[in-house]
């Protein structure tokens, strides 16, 4: 009975640790997820209030247009965040679930444990007096019996103190279920209030574009500032290359220009625009494109085309969310128009690593002492 409860007790310890274990690293997780939500929160809050200027002001189109994708951007951002929070509490119910059944069941067999000790005491204790004074048994086999008696009685107390602190732990458990619960239908209510507000703000942008493309005065205004912008991109390039030192490699010796018209793409799909003047699709106005446009899935992954020292990874008026690569000697890749930036400033990135994840377009351009070439002329 002893060596029976002595493996139980220690199976009980074990299953405890585990389950402590696997409790601990769930919320880890959730913590984490909840601060991930958090800080989008506080984004979309910003952007919301750079809207509410820009729509007070009634100017600056590019603006509103760039506020509006970036709000769209960090909204589906904080939808995919609620899916994963939603996720982690499906999984936390679950685990949460599967400790009440286990101390549940922990729970019985301790009560059945401390209900045939209790049996057995009392049945051994009534005994005693009689063997003790009628019976032939000699004073040393009393003894040994009494000293058995004070075991099963402190078998009896740890019992019951297992099974106080095994109730308490139900308790715990159950009120934790109660608390995921009530937080996964916020998560789901705050889900479907985001979809709609991802609704609205995409057909206030294209009301915006709209007026764009059918009004004449709006598609100059538009024009203008997109000139405006690719001329900040311009000077952005120009400080870079004012902070580089002289040219370390001799001609024809950079990486790239060994690997010219050999490069991997950032992602291989369909040119949509060239290098060159190009009539923009989504504000319908010309312009001069430094870089070449690809068509890629929602979500696709952007890769880096050689090695480099991201000198840029923010968003930049008309381009978007940007990375920006010094692949030194006064080379640059530029990536922009990204749904997300997994590059951060200062990061070395090798080639083929993921700098970020592209719209439906991907914007790249390439650039050699700062002017921008033709990169169909060096993508393999």
């Amino acid at each position: 009975m002893r060596y029976r409860y002595i493996l139980s007790s220690f199976l009980a310890v074990f299953l405890v640790y585990q389950s402590l274990n696997i409790f601990l690293f769930a919320q880890e997780s959730i913590e984490s997820t909840r601060r991930e939500l958090e800080k989008t929160q506080e984004q979309l809050r910003t952007v919301q209030d750079k809207i509410d200027a820009l729509d007070k002001q009634e100017k600056g189109v590019l603006n509103r247009i760039d506020a509006y994708d970036e709000k769209i951007n960090l909204t589906k951002k904080y939808i995919r965040e609620l899916n994963r929070a939603q996720q982690a509490k499906k999984n936390e119910i679950i685990t949460v679930t599967s400790q009440i059944k286990s101390t549940q069941g922990q729970i019985i067999a301790r009560q059945s444990d401390l209900e045939k000790l209790l049996v057995n005491y009392y049945k051994e204790e009534r005994t005693l007096p009689v063997e003790l004074f009628l019976s032939n048994k000699s004073i040393a086999d009393v003894y040994k019996k009494f000293i058995y008696l004070r075991i099963i009685a402190q078998d009896r107390e740890n019992l019951i103190k297992q099974f106080r602190v095994m109730k308490q732990d139900l308790e715990s458990q159950q009120a934790q279920l109660i608390a995921a619960n009530l937080q996964l239908v916020q998560y789901k209510q705050k889900r479907e209030d985001e979809q709609s507000d991802l609704k609205v703000s995409q057909s206030m942008e294209a009301k915006i574009l709209d007026k764009v493309r059918t009004q004449k005065s709006q598609s100059q205004t538009m024009e203008d500032e997109l000139k405006t912008a690719a001329a900040k991109l311009e000077n952005l390039i120009t400080q870079l290359e004012q902070q580089r030192r002289v040219r370390k490699l001799a001609p024809g010796t950079h990486y790239l220009e060994i690997m010219k018209g050999k490069l991997p793409w950032p992602y291989y799909g369909t040119v949509v625009a060239r290098f060159g003047t190009k009539q923009d699709p989504k504000y319908n106005t010309k312009i001069r494109n430094s870089g070449i446009d690809i068509q890629t899935p929602k979500g696709a992954d952007i890769k880096a085309i050689a090695q480099g020292r991201v000198v840029y990874a923010d968003r930049f008026m008309g381009y978007g969310n940007m990375v920006i690569l010094d692949h030194g000697d006064g080379y640059y890749s530029l990536y922009s128009n990204l749904s997300d930036m997994s590059a951060s400033v200062g990061a070395n990135i090798e080639q083929g690593e993921i700098v970020g994840s592209s719209t439906a377009i991907l914007h790249f351009e390439l650039r050699s002492e700062g002017k921008p070439v033709d990169p169909l002329l060096w993508l393999n």
